[in-house]
């Protein structure tokens, strides 16, 4: 029996168990009052409504069709329609920005009390089950099998991205389990178990024939051979299963010309290993060997031209022209022994001594513990190990029978619904309850790590120690301090930015011709260094924002003009005075906020107001006209004129008119993010105004605005709230948000916002109530 076979009844149980209970916990309505009497509207709302909304909102000519003339006059409102305005009130969008007459914060933390004291809605609540998302399934694979045993399986490329809900590849709501996923996990727990448990039959030949050789130089394949026309190198790509001694055989001929015969180069990863000459033709040609030790993963075998030689003065033409041919590459081994690999390695010393079953079970409760984040019973344990001496289907005494056997039950757990679903039980309506030991590890190690939880941590689950605050504390700051807390900056940090996946970005070559695949991943890692030295508490949280240091590769330097640049590798460095400081002035934001000709100050200024101060605009209506790319379409009007022709429609200056003017203060910054001061010739002004009259100057403006004031703190915190929790936040998370915020505010240390996060009820517990 296959695995696929001996595990699809437990999969499709799974599945249903978390269609129903998803279903259950995302369809809860929010709590609220529909109708509210009219002696209920209390003053400071009616006040702020009477004196700065009905010159728009009433009578005939409604504002987005919203009457609050009307709703003061019968005294009630739906509650749906009092929590959207509580949000408009939040933002302080409304009244617009360009409104003499506008109402003060206290008059807006008025109004908004007020509403709160009306409805009372439920929070969001967690989904009961998710399934652990790509990134996390990595992770947790990596940490228990250990990355060392992993070398040539490409995991990502087996699995589909995931959706992306409230900015989050974390929200609950998105990751379900359907069938043909499923089938992408199967594939990718075999190669998994391949790769990381070898027969003792593993001894195998692999040919790379002269059609799957790749080339580098001028040349050209026919009739079997792969011919150099020029000095260059042909590649065989090749996976290495473990580590041990193998035999490389080059099948190489050449076409002669000159006085010397042609030489060619072995060459192991880019090593030269042995040189020879080649003075065999196409028609038999030589056979080349090469023996010695190869490490695990994915080797590049290649066969180097060393003499190209041309001369067309000759008087025979076939000797004109020396090239090299080769027909195929061959690889034997490992020879003698096998090796296995560290994590068999680590296997066989938890299995020790007795029977074959025996061993398993001791391996199944091992892993199975560290997969599905919890002790497993006896039975689960009998039944994993059944699943999988039934799925090898060897016989008892076979010389393989044990590798087999734990191949199997190594591809059984990676497909097992108890390590891809992430499981808490609901509670009865209306109530709530501290999550488990078991299930609150689960929730703090994937929040801090993507990842599983640790033995450190699992121990002090099974103790009860998680149930202490302190001790919850404790942990949180360990974990922190641990190497796999760079998730925060490679997972939650580039997804809040907008930054995730920049290497797909496509710039125009044309005009930005040094932006290729490699420079984008080095933009994309300069922002996660800046991010991890704040989780590691090495700067505060608004280094983000004003740090004039970054850390940068060669090529990276030389784009930013920093003179002293690494010779290898990433190095922190002082900014040019140039530079703008923090984020505000990364490659990585000024390409993933830019078109792929131009800059683009409208994605730039909602880049600002959605991550750093969480007041994202609405969308756009619909139809509404891009500006055009190139200065010929703009026909002589700048960037900055078609915007402000773009705002004289009504229907887009209430957004407009703070996203314009934030982004328009970064165009000293190129889509590349080099520093510039003409466009189209001409001087660039950085000069903007916002709603309220506050100017500002460049970026060093933006910065100013966004550290006026908590926003920055309050947005951190929410997107940190929401990736940990993986729901989207309510209003009835504002307390703890708001608290959450002045925490961040005043102590400015990152690891002071985590570990409030960890210890509030929202995070500690599951219910309808405090979720």
């Amino acid at each position: 029996m296959s695995i696929r076979g001996a595990v699809a009844c437990a999969v499709c149980a799974a599945c249903v168990t978390a269609t129903v209970a998803s279903s259950r916990a995302s369809s809860q309505p929010l709590r609220v009052r529909t109708e509210v009497a009219p002696h209920e509207l209390p003053v400071g709302l009616t006040q702020l409504l009477e004196a700065h909304c009905l010159d728009c909102h009433e009578g005939t000519r409604l504002k987005g069709e919203l009457d609050l003339g009307a709703i003061l006059a019968r005294g009630s409102a739906d509650a749906a329609l009092l929590i959207e305005l509580r949000a408009r009130l939040v933002l302080r969008d409304m009244p617009p920005h360009d409104e003499p007459d506008r109402p003060s914060r206290a008059q807006y933390r008025t109004a908004i009390a007020a509403i709160d004291t009306l409805v009372k809605p439920q929070a969001r609540t967690v989904a009961a089950v998710r399934r652990i998302n790509r990134d996390q399934y990595l992770r947790s694979v990596r940490d228990v099998i250990g990355a060392d045993s992993l070398d040539g399986v490409d995991i990502l490329s087996l699995l589909p991205r995931d959706e992306v809900g409230e900015g989050f590849d974390t929200t609950g709501d998105t990751l379900a389990l359907p069938a043909l996923l499923m089938e992408k996990y199967f594939d990718s727990a075999e190669a998994i178990a391949a790769r990381v448990i070898t027969p003792a039959s593993a001894r195998r030949n692999t040919f790379v024939s002269a059609e799957k050789l790749t080339r580098e130089g001028v040349g050209d394949t026919y009739d079997g051979t792969a011919w150099l026309a020029t000095d260059g190198v042909i590649i065989a790509p090749c996976s290495i299963r473990t580590a041990g001694r193998y035999r490389v055989e080059v099948l190489a001929c050449a076409q002669q010309a000159g006085s010397e015969v042609a030489r060619m180069a072995i060459e192991i990863d880019f090593e030269r290993v042995a040189t020879h000459d080649v003075p065999h033709d196409a028609a038999a040609p030589g056979h080349f060997v090469w023996e010695g030790e190869l490490a695990a993963g994915t080797r590049h075998i290649a066969v180097r031209f060393l003499n190209d030689f041309y001369d067309p003065t000759q008087e025979d033409p076939k000797r004109r022209d020396r090239n090299l041919g080769v027909s195929g590459v061959a690889i034997e081994g490992s020879l003698g022994a096998v090796v296995d690999s560290p994590f068999e390695q680590r296997m066989n010393a938890t299995a020790g001594e007795g029977s074959t079953a025996l061993r398993l079970r001791r391996v199944a409760a091992s892993l199975g513990a560290q997969w599905f984040r919890r002790a497993l019973t006896q039975a689960e344990v009998v039944a994993l190990v059944s699943t999988a001496r039934k799925a090898a289907g060897v016989i008892k005494g076979a010389p393989d029978e044990w590798e087999r056997q734990l191949r199997a039950l190594t591809t059984a757990l990676l497909v097992d619904p108890r390590f891809l679903l992430r499981v808490e039980r609901d509670t009865d309506e209306d109530s709530s309850r501290a999550l488990s030991g078991d299930e609150l590890a689960s929730r703090l190690s994937y929040f801090l790590w993507s990842s599983v939880p640790d033995a450190a941590l699992r121990r002090a689950a099974a103790a009860g120690e998680l149930a202490q605050p302190t001790s919850l504390a404790e942990q949180t700051r360990r974990m922190l301090a641990d190497p796999r807390s760079a998730s925060l900056a490679e997972r939650f940090a580039t997804q809040w930015l907008g930054i995730d996946g920049l290497d797909e970005k496509q710039l125009d070559s044309k005009h930005y011709p040094a932006v290729d695949a490699a420079m984008l991943t080095s933009m994309q890692r300069e922002t996660e260094l800046l991010f991890l030295d704040i989780v590691r508490g090495d700067k505060p949280v608004r280094a983000l924002l004003n740090a004039r240091t970054t850390h940068v590769d060669a090529r990276l330097a030389k784009h930013y003009g920093i003179s002293n640049a690494p010779s290898e590798g990433f190095a922190e460095c002082p900014l040019p005075d140039a530079r703008a400081a923090g984020v505000l002035g990364h490659a990585s934001v000024l390409v993933a906020t830019s078109n792929p000709t131009r800059t683009s100050p409208v994605k730039r200024g909602k880049w600002v107001l959605q991550a750093l101060i969480d007041a994202a605009p609405p969308p756009p209506p619909p139809g509404v006209a891009q500006l055009p790319e190139s200065a010929a379409e703009r026909r002589g009007l700048s960037i900055r004129e078609l915007m402000r022709l773009h705002r004289e429609n009504p229907d887009c200056a209430s957004c407009h008119v703070r996203m314009d003017a934030i982004g328009l203060a970064f165009e000293t910054l190129d889509a590349d993010g080099g520093v510039r001061s003409l466009l189209d010739g001409l001087p660039i002004d950085d000069a903007t105004e916002m709603p309220d009259g506050t100017v500002m100057r460049g970026v060093d403006g933006v910065r100013a605005f966004i550290e006026d004031g908590d926003a920055f703190e309050r947005s951190l915190a929410r997107h940190l709230l929401v990736y940990a929790l993986g729901r989207g936040t309510a209003p009835a998370d504002d307390a703890l948000l708001d608290d959450l915020a002045q925490r961040l505010h005043e102590r400015g240390d990152f690891a002071s916002l985590v570990e409030a996060i960890v210890c509030s009820d929202a995070f500690r517990m599951r219910g309808s109530w405090v979720q």
